[in-house]
């Protein structure tokens, strides 16, 4: 598995923002006062997240495939 370049991050990223729009978020009682700043750290810190499982996934393929 190979690490995906930062475009098709970026992209996979508005997409989930596309998916979950401020406005939508705010409609939850514990979003509600979220600012737009809070709102893109928030996909920052998912999208840290996401990278940190695929790299974790990619190293025990490479593992899985030395044994």
């Amino acid at each position: 598995m190979q690490k995906p370049d930062s475009h098709t991050i970026q992209e996979a990223t508005q997409r989930a923002k596309q998916r979950l729009p401020i406005e939508e978020l705010q409609r939850r009682n514990k979003y509600k006062d979220i600012t737009e700043q809070d709102y893109n750290n928030l996909f920052d810190c998912a999208e840290t997240f996401s990278l940190l499982i695929l790299e974790s996934l990619s190293k025990e393929e490479v593992v899985e495939q030395e044994m």
